[in-house]
């Protein structure tokens, strides 16, 4: 693919790469990696999950300064991507001192001082934490990575499993596992290394992938999750774009593909030029008016994955509209920082994933 750089210089030694390929103008994510080092760092190093802090609670039961586990993979998968082996060792570095535990337990959350009063992991960080420490094994060789990966797997094998069937969390103070599985949680890739080092029982590995694979549409929708002590797929009425992003993700990551899902999001960037956060299933219809950068962003990588990369130059041209672009601004490179200078970090960790495997892309 044809592409070409030009360097725009700005005011004093401000300066900004973009990437043109194909008539696509793709900022450098360099300013935004810069956004969350800056606004995002807790003193001990691990990443906020906001800006501001605050006892506020979220729809996600965290609050200001709280450090996420899927936090920490995300980063990790970012660095990987750019081939950062000192950003990926922070991460590594950061997951050893403050997240996993001597049992391969990974509580979901810490406080901003790194402390843990949570005593559930979360399958899906779990996972994305593992496909990152075996993927930088076989980039840079260190021992210490597959072996932390291993030990994430066996806690997983011995504790986060409903029958033959893994589940969205284990509770281990009182012994506790789910009995249910969210369909975005069930990262292939993962489970299936883990498969293939002999960490994870076949049978498990196995029944959950089928799970995912099988998994029915409704007005080309997949469930949210798969009731596993009742057998059958739950449905919700209000479909949240960020589960069906990473659903169809892993699914074409599996080599299965929804054409039905791939022209719904094709005919809204075409009728409305975006694609909304929530959808009404039965509808088809927005139930709310809000857009997300993660929902793009996450798009993005499942158009790269399907080949379409037409969808994907128009997801991230709608995507980078909620980026701050003033090169002199405090938040230059944020991704939707509102009037009290505060946002998510998912909403700014997904959308620079994306925009580097778009750089990566464009490079081969």
């Amino acid at each position: 693919m044809r592409w070409s750089l030009v360097l725009l210089v700005t005011i004093g030694v401000v300066m900004v790469l973009v990437l043109i390929v194909g008539g696509l103008r793709l900022e450098s994510a360099a300013s935004t990696e810069r956004f969350i080092k800056k606004w995002f760092r807790n003193d001990n190093g691990t990443l906020a999950t906001y800006i501001v802090d605050g006892d506020v609670v979220d729809n996600d039961l965290v609050k200001g300064r709280e450090a996420l586990a899927e936090t920490i993979g995300l980063w990790m998968e970012y660095a990987l991507e750019k081939k950062d082996r000192d950003l990926f060792d922070e991460s590594y570095t950061l997951l050893q001192q403050y997240f996993l535990q001597e049992d391969g337990h990974i509580p979901w959350k810490l406080t901003e001082s790194g402390d843990y009063h949570v005593h559930t992991n979360a399958l899906v960080d779990d996972l994305r934490i593992v496909s990152g420490l075996y993927r930088a094994y076989e980039i840079w060789g260190v021992e210490g990575y597959r072996q932390a990966g291993d030990q994430i797997g066996r806690y997983l094998d011995n504790c986060c499993k409903n029958g033959s069937i893994f589940a969205d969390f284990y509770e281990r103070k009182h012994n506790y596992v789910s009995d249910t599985i969210t369909l975005s949680y069930i990262e292939p890739q993962s489970l299936m290394a883990l498969r293939t080092r002999e960490v994870l029982e076949t049978e498990s590995v196995t029944n959950t992938l089928d799970l995912l694979k099988n998994a029915p549409q409704e007005n080309g929708f997949y469930p949210k999750s798969y009731h596993i002590t009742l057998a059958h797929y739950e449905f919700e009425e209000q479909v949240n774009m960020i589960d069906q992003g990473l659903v169809v993700f892993y699914q074409s990551l599996l080599g299965n593909q929804s054409e039905e899902y791939h022209q719904f999001i094709k005919q809204e960037m075409d009728r409305h030029g975006r694609v909304y956060g929530v959808y009404n299933r039965l509808t088809k219809e927005p139930a709310v008016n809000y857009e997300s950068p993660a929902v793009y962003g996450i798009l993005i990588w499942y158009s790269l994955e399907i080949g379409d990369a037409s969808l994907a130059k128009d997801l991230y041209e709608r995507m980078v509209r909620f980026k701050n672009k003033n090169p002199i601004s405090r938040y230059a490179g944020g991704y939707t920082v509102d009037s009290t200078g505060n946002t998510h970090i998912f909403d700014n960790l997904v959308p620079l994933l994306a925009e580097v495997k778009l750089l990566q892309q464009a490079k081969q």
